[in-house]
């Protein structure tokens, strides 16, 4: 039985969003995608639709390219069965075909914050998204229910492997 690997990117950029989420969290990691065909993308997520607009937002292609400056991010790999592959291929391109049916989940994010799982029809966040992608494909057993797991939480799962990480020195 042969394996793939799929890649789970952790990021925390400079948008005010990103800035106002990790001033809350304290948390090293506010974004997460993933992508299946390797750790140079294309990764998915539930974000920004447009660069200079927090909104609209919902399910998005983000494309893995040097940063004008260090952006604080964590590669994780997971491997997985053909099996498992094959159901998260299959899922993700449904979900990406219907993407105009989904849209970002700002009152799930706000409530995971204070702990409470709200789960909305076709709405989700980023770390929701990867975390509902993974568990109801079965390629990992997690920790908590997906409405409430931050991105930095995927650093705490055991099946993860870190691939790469970068993290920028705490301003003085």
């Amino acid at each position: 039985m042969s394996q793939h690997t799929v890649y789970i990117l952790l990021t925390r950029s400079g948008t005010w969003f990103s800035r106002l989420i990790h001033l809350a969290t304290q948390d090293n990691y506010t974004h997460a995608s993933i992508g299946l065909d390797g750790p140079d993308g294309p990764f998915f997520s539930f974000a920004r639709k447009y660069p200079h607009f927090a909104l609209p937002a919902g399910l998005v292609v983000e494309r893995v390219t040097a940063p004008r400056r260090c952006v604080p991010c964590c590669l994780y790999a997971l491997k997985v069965s053909d099996q498992t592959y094959i159901r998260l291929k299959q899922r993700l391109w449904a979900m990406y075909e219907d993407r105009e049916d989904y849209h970002y989940n700002l009152l799930g994010a706000l409530a995971c914050y204070f702990h409470l799982p709200i789960q909305r029809p076709h709405h989700y966040f980023c770390s929701q998204f990867v975390a509902d992608l993974l568990e109801g494909c079965h390629a990992v057993e997690l920790p908590k229910p997906p409405t409430l797991l931050r991105p930095a939480d995927f650093c705490a799962m055991k099946e993860l492997t870190a691939a790469y990480a970068a993290l920028e020195e705490e301003e003085k």
